[in-house]
């Protein structure tokens, strides 16, 4: 996964995330769960990300949500989240709608 992806990967994840926190002020796992997998099959469905690099995307994605919390989730956490999220290809069109 290249450099520019990562950035645009940081990018989508404190736009969105800055505003859904701003909204509701919350931003939970499940939260950025939902976000995440949308953000990822969203990129993938418009050739912006290849499927081979979904997993590598999706634990970059977790790895700056448990930044964003202080660190708190393990990395064996890290593993299993990030996995589920790389296995999942739903799209939650309430976060898709945010994303446009």
């Amino acid at each position: 996964m290249d450099i520019l992806i990562k950035k645009q990967l940081e990018q989508e994840f404190e736009t969105y995330m800055f505003g859904f926190f701003n909204e509701f002020k919350r931003f939970s796992l499940e939260d950025f769960g939902s976000f995440a997998t949308t953000l990822l099959n969203y990129y993938i469905n418009n050739n912006r990300l290849p499927q081979s690099h979904k997993s590598e995307a999706s634990y970059y994605l977790v790895t700056l949500y448990n930044k964003g919390i202080g660190n708190r989730i393990t990395e064996e956490h890290l593993q299993v989240i990030s996995k589920t999220i790389a296995d999942d290809s739903s799209i939650d069109f309430m976060v898709a709608q945010r994303l446009l």
